[in-house]
């Protein structure tokens, strides 16, 4: 591996944690682990999933995509859903206070960021969101049908 690609890692390793330590430090009225935060943005963001779907999104376990579902239903922030194609099985969607609750975060964490991307001129903003974009899309796995 490059040294250019470690460093990427490294730094953007870093801005993850400085991300999440952000995004805890948040007032709240209910605590979330950092998977359950994952899980209820990719819910919010993608409308509802089968389990299996949602643990692969996040990179768990199928158990642990359970236990995450239990608590983000039991915290009201998520449901279960019947699954038209699948008598069987469920979908887990959020609630719209669990929307809502995704579309404070992330109003919160852009004002933490706010200060540190103002010291940035507009165009490299511009880019530096384009390049995370990319770069998103190109990591995101393909979707399965499930």
């Amino acid at each position: 591996m490059s040294s250019a690609v470690e460093q990427l890692a490294d730094e953007l390793s870093q801005l993850f944690t400085l991300l999440v330590r952000t995004d805890s430090a948040l007032a709240d009225e209910t605590a979330m682990t950092t998977t359950q935060r994952l899980a209820l943005g990719e819910l919010a963001r993608s409308g509802p999933l089968r389990l299996g779907a949602l643990a692969e999104r996040i990179g768990v376990t199928d158990p642990t995509a359970t236990r995450v579902a239990d608590a983000l239903v039991a915290a009201g922030l998520a449901e279960r859903q019947p699954d038209s194609e699948d008598r069987r099985a469920v979908r887990l969607a959020a609630t719209a206070a669990g929307r809502k609750r995704v579309e404070r975060r992330k109003r919160e964490t852009a004002a933490a960021l706010s200060e540190a991307l103002t010291r940035l001129p507009a165009e490299e903003r511009e880019r530096l969101t384009a390049l995370l974009r990319n770069l998103n899309e190109a990591l995101r796995p393909a979707p399965k049908n499930l």
